[in-house]
């Protein structure tokens, strides 16, 4: 990692240091979650034979992508964008504000930024630029691959420590809609509304929708992290259908080759 984007980052993610518990745990769960971006980015670019430069860009894209989500729960105390602003257009304002992109030539500026723009969008805009396609596709694989790994490790642990800035302040209750079955049979990244805690996760299963790139699929697959999320639902004869419905769809990528 460049040292220069890597101090800049801790420096400034060092202000929202607390004492208060709530506070710095969730910093620091933005902070640790960036640093393993990071890492899933530069393994996801190396799949893909990108050459040193791009990989550095790659890197300082993961590295900015969340840098709105300090500020954010600084001043909403939540992650929740609906309930505050949206964080990835914070993150360009901070980005742009502070000119910490300055020392790059333009071109890779406007990667970096476009990239952090569009990262949480439920989809990327059509007729981009062909490396800001790409830089957008590498982050939002890199993302989701290790909010996978967060969700499901908090799943198991919830009851211990529960975190409602994991949970959006959502119900938990045993309920779920069905609009998000719908949406996963028919393949979609769904846009309905969030009501429970199970909506929410049959909401992150239909992210496998918005998959870009073929280690992604295959880390995703060696994690376990689709029946981790199955277990965590109701056990009935719905959920058993997603769960053979996306199995199926995991084994059509198993032979998925690089197109990006």
């Amino acid at each position: 990692m460049n040292k220069l984007g890597t101090r800049t980052f801790f420096d400034y993610v060092k202000k929202f240091y607390s004492d208060d518990f709530n506070v710095q745990r969730n910093i620091k769960l933005k902070e640790e979650h960036t640093l393993r971006v990071c890492e899933n980015i530069i393994l996801i670019g190396k799949s893909i034979n990108l050459d040193e430069t791009k990989l550095f860009i790659a890197e300082s894209v993961a590295l900015f992508h969340d840098i709105g989500r300090f500020k954010q729960f600084k001043k909403y105390a939540t992650f929740d964008d609906r309930k505050s602003e949206n964080h990835a257009a914070l993150g360009v304002k901070i980005l742009e504000d502070s000119g910490v992109l300055s020392c790059l030539p333009t071109s890779e500026q406007e990667l970096i930024l476009k990239s952090v723009e569009f990262h949480n969008l439920q989809k990327i805009p059509a007729k981009l630029k062909p490396d800001i396609l790409l830089f957008s596709k590498l982050l939002r694989d890199a993302d989701k691959l290790d909010i996978f790994g967060v969700i499901t490790e908090y799943y198991v642990e919830k009851d211990k420590n529960p975190n409602p800035a994991l949970e959006l302040e959502l119900a938990d209750a045993p309920t779920y809609s069905h609009e998000f079955i719908e949406d996963i049979l028919n393949y979609r990244v769904s846009k309905n509304n969030l009501n429970t805690h199970n909506d929410m996760k049959l909401f992150q299963l239909t992210w496998l929708f918005d998959i870009n790139f073929p280690v992604t699929f295959k880390c995703f697959k060696d994690k376990n992290y689709l029946e981790k999320i199955i277990k965590s639902l109701p056990d009935d004869e719905t959920i058993r259908e997603v769960h053979e419905h996306l199995k199926d769809y995991l084994d059509l990528k198993k032979h998925l080759k690089n197109k990006n």
